[in-house]
Parts: structure tokens; sequence; C-alpha cells
């Protein structure tokens, strides 16, 4: 165990070894090129280097380049050749529209609410919306959680459990009026939030795989479920009951809940350090921890909030049925991992989409009330929904994927190992 001081030293030096060759690179290019091509940098009117798409004549103007010993380098990096820069102004509208996840789910929406009105009018009327959008609301919830776990390379297979948790807790006490709704959403949040920092703990101080934490840990509440409402239904309060069916200029108070939740969220993710950090580790915890970041932490921190907010769900959906049963959030752990992958999320950890995540929430609510209004049966529900999803999330991975190998085709390498390998050709 390294004392405080030797730890900071420690991370001082892997800052130091990363800055070290960040000054080689740069030293290396001062020596390769002429010093027309720092100018661009310095002054009032400094402009960043812009990149220029690898088109197929893309060889002859790198020969010329070398050619001309480095003339015309400017107007390649202004992005006046006949490459075009990638910029947002002169790129297809396709593209731009299509190179964020967050859009492409957008569009599914957009598209699923279109055919809506036409393949079942009853099922985008303000009746029909109004009692789909609080439990696309409870789903978004428990996704936005979901993802935090999934950004860290893991996933918490206790969110249902926590939801039930955090209902029966919230209907049992809530009840009381010794100890009043306040208290009891609390209690119940707290409850639940201590489940998650025990699974990042083991998670992350032993090294465990997390979906045998979680299923561990969803053991632990389905018993602490059991023990607090005896295996039956618990009577909820009518004062969170009300609270949760209440609508605030047509929009129910659960959706507004969400918006706002996913606002929060992805502004402290893509907006602050801390958001950049916990990406970072998601992405490459080694890396990470070699400029002083703590995994640990942010992987503890990611199993909390993914209970805390399982948890505060729960209690939200107690108030929407009044009396929630033991397994009441068992089928919101699917929704919540499809939620995710739908939003653009990948599941190998890194960068997350709250917003993407919201929105694949509201997919999933509205194709659930489409599919409704043709059949009753559940199994053929069950079908036409998993063939549904399975085509969307194979879409969206797809279609990543192939922005991914457009991006990388079309990006210009460094430009020194642009011409040193032109000049290997030439020799």
């Amino acid at each position: 165990m390294l004392s405080p001081t030797r730890r900071g030293r420690t991370n001082l030096a892997g800052i130091r070894v990363v800055a070290r060759r960040h000054r080689q690179v740069q030293r290396s290019n001062r020596e390769a090129f002429p010093e027309r091509l720092r100018f661009r940098r310095r002054g009032p009117d400094a402009q960043p280097l812009r990149r220029v798409s690898a088109c197929p004549d893309a060889a002859e103007r790198r020969r010329a380049f070398v050619a001309s010993g480095g003339a015309g380098m400017t107007a390649v990096m202004d992005g006046q050749v006949a490459g075009r820069a990638e910029t947002p102004h002169n790129q297809p509208l396709v593209r731009v529209v299509f190179i964020s996840p967050t859009t492409r789910i957008l569009v599914a929406v957009v598209l699923l609410f279109a055919a809506s009105p036409i393949l079942a009018p009853g099922s985008v009327d303000h009746i029909a919306v109004s009692s789909m959008l609080p439990f696309a609301a409870i789903t978004t919830i428990v996704a936005l959680g979901q993802t935090l776990t999934i950004q860290q390379g893991g996933l918490d297979l206790s969110v249902g459990a926590a939801i039930s948790l955090g209902a029966v807790l919230a209907a049992r006490y809530g009840s009381d009026p010794e100890m009043g709704v306040t208290f009891a959403i609390v209690l119940a949040v707290g409850i639940v939030s201590l489940f998650g920092v025990l699974s990042g703990l083991v998670i992350a101080v032993f090294g465990l795989p997390p979906i045998v934490v979680t299923i561990a840990t969803s053991l632990l509440m389905v018993g602490a479920v059991q023990q607090v409402s005896g295996g039956a239904a618990v009577k909820g309060s009518a004062e969170l009951s009300s609270f949760a069916l209440r609508q605030l200029g047509g929009i129910p108070v659960l959706a507004i809940i969400a918006i706002a939740i996913t606002l929060v969220g992805q502004m402290i993710l893509k907006v602050t350090r801390a958001g950049r950090r916990f990406e970072l580790v998601g992405e490459n915890a080694t890396s990470a921890q070699i400029i002083g970041i703590s995994s640990r932490r942010h992987i503890i921190s990611a199993y909390w909030l993914s209970a805390l907010l399982a948890g505060f769900a729960g209690v939200l959906l107690a108030g929407l049925l009044r009396s929630p049963t033991a397994g009441v959030g068992d089928n919101y752990l699917l929704p919540s991992v499809a939620a995710v992958v739908l939003g653009g999320t990948a599941l190998t950890g890194g960068r997350g989409y709250l917003a993407g995540t919201a929105l694949a929430a509201l997919f999933l609510g509205q194709l659930n009330q489409l599919v409704q209004t043709f059949t009753q049966t559940s199994a053929v529900q069950n079908l036409i929904q998993a063939l549904i999803i399975g085509a969307c999330i194979i879409a969206q991975m797809e279609l990543g994927e192939l922005i991914a190998r457009v991006r990388g085709r079309c990006r210009l390498p460094r430009i020194q190992k642009i011409v040193l390998g032109v000049k290997g050709e030439s020799e």
C-alpha cells in the first residue's frame, strides 16, 4: 500500500511520461516540416489544422505536396483542395444526421410516431400517450443508471430487485402516518442505494465479474422484499399516488422528472471534468490510472447511482400502481438494457449517450403501446417486440460500425506519416 506522498509522486511521474511523449511528437513534427506549417497556430487569427478527406486522388495530391517541398500546405490546411475538409458545413446532410447514435434513435422515434396513426390510430391519442409516458419515464430512469454501469464495462442485473425493494418500502412505510411519505421515500432510496455501493465495492476491490456480483445482490434484495411485504401486495400512500398521477400542462409529472434527470446527467457527463473522467475510466482504465484517476471510485459511483435511480423509479412506480407486488420490478430489467443499447452506448464501455437512452426508452414505450392495439396475446406481443427491437439494435450497431469505417477511411493520417510513407514508396 503506497503512502499518499508516494502515490502522488507516482501519479506525477505518469503525467510527466505523457508530457514527455507529447513534446517528442511536437519536436519530430518541427524537424520534419518547414516553419510555415506552424504559423497557422500562432497569432490572434490562429486556426487549428483541419483534416482533409482522402478522396480517390488523395495519393496524387500527397505526391505533389512532397514534390513541391511543402508548397501549398496552407491551402491543404484550409481545406481548399480537391478533397473537402471535414466540417459540418460541407458534409452531406445524411452523414451529419446519422453520425451520432442519439440522432439515429431520434429518427427512429419520429418514424415510429409517424407510422402509429396509420397502423393504429388509437395508439397516439391523448389518453393513450398520457398512459404510456409515465411507464416510459420509469424505464428511462432505470435505463439511465444502467447506462452508467455499462459505461464502466459492467452490467447491473439487480435493477429489477432494486425497483421492487424501493416500491415495497415506499408503499409499506409511506402509508404509516407516523413516518410520512417524505421519510419513506428517503428511506427506500437510501436502503436500495446501499446495495449498489455493496456491488460496486465488491466489483472494484475484488475484481469479480459484475454479472455474478449483481445477481448475488439481487438475491439479497429479493429476500429483503419478501421480508417487508410478506409475499403479498402492499397498499401504498394516497398522497404518493396522487403525486405520481399528476400532470403539468397535460404532461405527466413523471415524464418531466425523467427529462430533468436526463438533462442534468447529460450535462454532467459531457461538460464537466468529472463526466469526462468517468468516460475515460470506462474507455481505458489503465490510461486513467497512469494519469492519476482512480478507477475504483468511478466503478463504485456507477453502481451506487444505478441502484439509487432504480430505487427512485420503484418509489414512483409504487405511486402509479398504488399496491405494488413483490415482483413489480422484474419487467424492467431487459427493457433497461435494450434502451441502453438502442441509445448507442456500447456494451464494452466508454462513451455513453444518456439522451439516446431516454429516446430509446420512449421508443420502447410507444412500440409496446402500438403492439398492444393489434393483439392481446402476451406471447405474440413479446415475439413482435423482440423482432423489432432486435432489428433496431442490429441497425444501430451496423450503422455505427459503417460510419466508423467511413470516417477511418476519410480521415487524413498525420502529415508526417504520409510524407514518410510517400517517400518510402518513391524510394
